[in-house]
């Protein structure tokens, strides 16, 4: 559950130090933020209360008209034909890739495993400097310009954000401490993972950073988090990439942001070995069986497991057990027998 923080790609320090410099678009960002949090809040407290509806995972791009709302104005719904809004048909475009890889990959209904329709806000509030799951739909801000661009136009940000939709359905993983550290750290691989297919990448080649291209050339650093490097991302990127470094304060609900920088290393050190496809398989099925106060530990306990089976049914790299123990081992985590 969130507690301090809504689910969102920009990390609330990030837009706290860019206030501090004077930008006073984060500063209005971060105002926004409480907001956001509370609606999250009942969606996520209520998740078992709710009636189930099979839904046919049908695309509605909304445009907030510059206004701090959703669902101001319908734009595009599914299978209709293209718009005179560059913004939204790439919003829908991306929203479908992102949707037909967990269906064609995992064969996942939709977000949610049971059609849930895909719901994005574009254009939200005047200059806003983030893009954000509220625990029922999308939505993303313009940028001001001069920090950020427009967070409709990456790959990464538009999968990062839904996956906090899958995660929510799947584990609920809550927004606190490790559980939520591990809630980004999926979101992470699964953003990096599709903007890999998307550009069509190899492992080797690809930069590995997130949200490189919503950063301008007068933004501090060249991404917002690198899973290759933690902590070299930017002025402000205090990602750890070893549990002996491992945040242990209050800021960041506990460090959601900042201590995932420890599993996305060893996630990255594991795709080298054994292939960003195997990866992705072992990751999500993993996924499925975590709850929501799981830990480092819990993590990396699982994955052992899931990985034995799919090895064993020659799903994936017969070396998957060695390698993931080995990624995690150089990042200071170690199997409780």
């Amino acid at each position: 559950m969130c507690i301090k923080a809504q689910c969102s790609i920009i990390p609330p320090h990030i837009l706290e130090e860019l206030a501090k410099r004077g930008n006073t678009s984060c500063k209005k960002t971060l105002n926004d933020a409480q907001r956001i949090l509370l609606k999250r809040n009942t969606v996520l407290n209520n998740l078992l209360i709710q009636e189930e509806k099979a839904g046919k995972g049908e695309r509605y791009i909304y445009d907030s008209l510059n206004l701090y709302k959703q669902r101001v104005e319908l734009i595009r719904k599914e299978n209709d034909d293209e718009v005179d809004d560059v913004i939204a048909n790439e919003v829908y475009d991306m929203s479908g890739y992102v949707k037909d890889y967990f269906k064609n990959t995992f064969n996942l209904n939709s977000i949610d495993d049971n059609g849930m329709d895909v719901i994005s806000n574009i254009r939200y509030g005047k200059n806003y400097n983030n893009a954000f799951w509220d625990g029922d739909e999308m939505t993303y801000g313009e940028g001001d310009g001069i920090q950020f661009k427009d967070f409709t136009k990456a790959i990464d940000v538009v999968a990062h954000e839904l996956m906090h939709a899958v995660t929510q359905f799947l584990a609920n993983l809550e927004y606190k401490s490790q559980p939520g550290a591990l809630n980004e750290h999926f979101s992470d691989v699964f953003g990096t993972v599709v903007k890999q297919k998307y550009l069509k990448q190899d492992v080797t080649c690809a930069d590995w950073l997130i949200g490189d291209l919503i950063v301008t050339d007068k933004f501090p650093g060249k991404a917002i988090r690198s899973m290759k490097a933690p902590g070299t991302s930017n002025d402000f990127d205090n990602q750890p990439d070893h549990m002996d470094n491992l945040y242990t304060g209050t800021d960041d609900n506990e460090g959601v942001h900042i201590n995932s920088g420890i599993p996305n290393k060893a996630f990255y050190l594991s795709a080298l070995e054994i292939g960003i496809d195997d990866s992705a398989l072992i990751w999500f099925e993993t996924l499925k069986v975590l709850w929501r106060t799981a830990n480092f530990n819990d993590l990396l306990d699982n994955l052992l497991k899931v990985s034995k089976k799919l090895s064993d049914d020659k799903k994936v790299n017969i070396k998957s057990v060695e390698v993931i123990t080995k990624s995690f081992s150089e990042v200071g985590l170690a199997q409780i027998v």
